[in-house]
């Protein structure tokens, strides 16, 4: 099983960096979000600083690269090319799951990206699933041996189900999370929230973030569609099955506007939620990512994309994406009058009323069942 689990790994990765298998599927919802352009927006568009906090570092411009796969010389290679832009751009940067890491104690120098990238946030990565596999302090002396600045949690139930090898049974995955966020409390290490692609709508995200969850990152529909990856390790049946189910979810762009919408109501929720939204889902051009800080994210965040770039065109490929998105930010916050990246996150926006409708939609709900909880 464990050297399945490598396997498996590999399989994900060759998946994903074959552009010929069309796994980014459903709609972002960000093509939607609209700008207010100002023909005499009295800025310096060099003046706006878009520095970053972020985990003890200052962050360039306010971008990760997600998480990745490892505990492969593919995986291995992509992450380091990878590390060494996130350290050269100062931007953050997650690890693959370092469960390959705990049962392959010999892939351990494969998710030390601190080396690359001394000055970034380097995330280490692991699975809900397996927070009832291992104890809190086991996964956090993982993390700390590989001197991560903090740690992410994937909830994957989607792919989880739909794969052949996956977990069909979620019971625990919740209190396996506020378990490891007490411990993680105790140690000062970071723990945050990640979907994989289908989402984290307020409801579910409130209570994490109150419970001490540092970010979430709400990871909506729009970009790598992992029931979509698993599709095509499938046949017959099965594979059938988890066809109907591609771009399940919601979309990065409801989500943002959703969350933003709590933000903005102010109160308990509204402190909750500012500044700890980490958008990610389907971005891919400067403008997504523009857009993405628009609503109200802290940073913006994509992996396929990136890997992509690594896996064909190495660490000037990579370098030359981080570049024209910062350039697209600048452009993005000087052309609607920002005159500073704050200001840029509280931009008055364009929405389509549908999109506003199921936005509201969501924060409602979520509202209404943290009063119900009181």
């Amino acid at each position: 099983m464990k050297d399945g689990l490598r396997s498996r790994k590999n399989e994900h990765l060759d998946i994903c960096l074959n552009t010929s298998l069309d796994i980014e599927t459903g709609d972002t919802g960000l093509n939607a979000v609209g700008f207010h352009h100002r023909s005499l927006p009295e800025t310096e568009a060099g003046g706006i600083d878009p520095t970053t906090e972020f985990l003890g570092c200052v962050l360039k411009i306010p971008i990760m690269i997600s998480c990745m796969t490892g505990g492969s010389e593919k995986g291995r290679r992509i992450n380091e090319i990878l590390a060494a832009a996130a350290g050269e751009e100062k931007i953050a940067i997650g690890t693959g799951s370092i469960r390959v890491m705990m049962e392959h104690p010999e892939t351990l120098p494969d998710f030390l990206l601190k080396r690359l990238a001394p000055d970034s946030p380097v995330l280490a990565n692991i699975g809900a699933a397996q927070l009832l596999e291992y104890e809190p302090e086991k996964i956090l002396d993982a993390v700390e041996s590989i001197a991560a600045d903090g740690l992410y949690v994937h909830l994957n139930a989607a792919q989880e189900f739909f794969q052949a090898e996956g977990e069909k049974t979620f019971i625990g995955w919740k209190s396996g999370i506020f378990k490891l966020l007490d411990a993680a409390a105790r140690r000062d290490i970071p723990i945050l929230i990640k979907e994989t692609g289908a989402g984290i709508p307020p409801v579910e995200g409130l209570p994490l973030l109150k419970s001490g969850a540092a970010y979430l990152d709400i990871a909506g529909t729009g970009g790598t569609d992992w029931i979509a990856v698993e599709s095509f390790r499938s046949d017959g049946w099965r594979k059938k099955s988890a066809q109907s189910f591609i771009g399940w979810g919601y979309s990065t762009g409801e989500l943002l506007l959703a969350y933003r919408q709590i933000s903005r109501a102010g109160g308990e929720s509204g402190r909750t939620v500012a500044d700890r939204i980490i958008a990610s889902g389907g971005l891919r051009t400067p403008r997504d990512f523009a857009v993405s800080l628009s609503c109200g994210a802290y940073l913006a965040a994509a992996a396929l994309p990136f890997a992509r770039m690594a896996a064909s065109g190495g660490p000037k490929a990579v370098t030359a994406y981080i570049k024209s998105i910062a350039e697209g930010i600048k452009a993005a916050a000087a052309l609607t009058g920002a005159s500073s990246l704050d200001e840029f996150r509280k931009s008055e926006l364009r929405i389509p009323s549908d999109a506003a409708d199921r936005a509201e939609k969501l924060a409602e709900e979520a509202l209404a069942a943290e009063e119900g909880s009181r």
